[in-house]
């Protein structure tokens, strides 16, 4: 018993500290970016040269030929049409999706490149957004975004990963998310192994430090992701020739995914100047291709890298189910796609007395300890060395039953160190 204890206090020791650099222990294997070099089975720097601006330049000029995209508007049904016949002619699985929310109505584009795995459920998301405000063309918000995914679609289609890559165009996203809303529900019912999304959005236009960074938006559990883009910059930057600098998150289509659990960041140029996003200037000749080009190439290497390494380990919460009500260990039903409370809610789940919580880990290794976690705190007993995976919730109000909002966490520790986390936003009725 001494032996278990000092062993779960050990790991403790390693995932505290790792909490805030989680870096590839989130879900991948711990070989560095330099061994990937070596070992992804494919010539990184041959796809990174293949980005040409020529390629991102005659996709944005047939996307904004468009003109202004609002919501619901037939400019975004054709712009969707035409992204969908793009993907098709590069031999992917695409489809468009409708969505409806009071007061709106449109469509999302989805297109798949199958993973070569079979024992891999792993997806990896590019998402951007066809949608404007007003009368603005959008060159830069989002059409900057969504020729690059097209351009990185293209390149990618001429190969094979391990873990199905997906493209997903939005609209909605000027009104308040709607649409990557309604995707990131709709996978999560579906139980979609999502294990990354990169979202992008207004990447055209940056002359900051000369032009040689993009910013990552990124909440600290997807600090895993935003580690990893910054070192694949490090690694290649005398082909990409860019600087990745993460900072604190803002909500955009990248937090429709992570109130349903997923991790996410978004790639944008952040410093606006006087550049005219949401106004009618936002035109094509404002774009700067050269940085584009070297945004592309960054998000390009990090995809085929994501999609093509094994995931050693692998934590997921089972329940409670983002976005239920629960009465103590019954679902009682999801919260309806429209809230009082909008955005806020979304994703929430809402606790009414103790609950269960169930955990998934994937891992061919032996699990040393998990630790189940309150706000950051971890809570005693919380230390399995075998399954089944499972705690109770219960979290008792000291002197009058209060409702408020917790993080339930979860930390898993293999015996040769791997370290997996992931956690659910909960708001939970205490009682005594």
């Amino acid at each position: 018993m001494k032996k278990i204890f000092v062993s779960i206090l050990v790991c403790l020791m390693i995932v505290i500290p790792i909490q805030s650099v989680l870096g590839e222990s989130k879900n991948l294997s711990n070989n560095n970016i330099e061994d990937r070099k070596n070992s992804v089975g494919l010539d990184v720097v041959e796809l990174i040269n293949q980005v040409e601006e020529i390629t991102a330049y005659t996709y944005l000029e047939q996307f904004v030929s468009f003109g202004p995209r609002p919501t619901g508007s037939k400019n975004c049904s054709d712009a969707a049409e035409y992204i969908h016949n793009e993907f098709e002619k590069l031999g992917l699985n695409s489809y468009i999706d409708n969505w409806r929310f009071p007061r709106y109505k449109c469509q999302n584009v989805i297109a798949t490149l199958n993973g070569t795995d079979p024992s891999s459920d792993a997806v990896f998301i590019l998402c951007a957004h066809m949608d404007t405000t007003g009368n603005s063309p959008g060159a830069n918000d989002d059409g900057a975004g969504v020729a690059a995914l097209l351009t990185i679609a293209n390149i990618c289609s001429k190969y094979t990963f391990n873990h199905t890559i997906r493209f997903l165009v939005t609209s909605g996203e000027e009104n308040g998310l709607y649409g990557s809303h309604d995707y990131a529900r709709k996978m999560y019912e579906q139980n979609e192994n999502i294990i990354a999304v990169l979202n992008l959005d207004a990447i055209g236009n940056n002359t900051e430090k000369g032009g040689n960074v993009v910013y990552l938006l990124k909440p600290e559990r997807s600090n895993w992701i935003s580690s990893f883009i910054v070192e694949i910059a490090q690694v290649y930057y005398e082909h990409i020739n860019l600087t990745a600098l993460p900072i604190a998150n803002r909500g955009n289509d990248h937090q429709s995914f992570l109130n349903y659990g997923y991790d996410a960041v978004q790639f944008v140029q952040l410093a606006r100047g006087n550049y005219p996003l949401h106004t009618p200037e936002d035109t094509i000749e404002k774009v700067n291709f050269t940085y584009l080009v070297k945004v592309i190439k960054l998000i390009l290497a990090t995809t085929i890298i994501l999609a093509d390494k094994s995931i050693d380990l692998q934590v997921r919460i089972v329940t409670p189910k983002e976005g239920y009500l629960y009465l103590f260990n019954q679902s009682i039903l999801p919260q309806p796609k429209i809230t009082l409370a909008g955005r806020k809610t979304r994703g929430l789940t809402f606790i009414l007395g103790r609950t269960t919580a169930r955990i998934n880990i994937t891992t061919d290794e032996e699990i040393n300890s998990v630790a189940y976690c309150i706000n950051g705190r971890a809570s005693f007993p919380g230390f399995y060395q075998e399954g089944p995976f499972e705690w109770v919730i219960q979290i008792s109000a000291k002197l009058i039953p209060t409702f408020r909002k917790y993080t339930f966490s979860v930390y898993v520790c293999t015996t040769s160190g791997k370290i997996a986390y992931d956690e659910m936003d909960l708001f939970v009725l205490t009682l005594h």
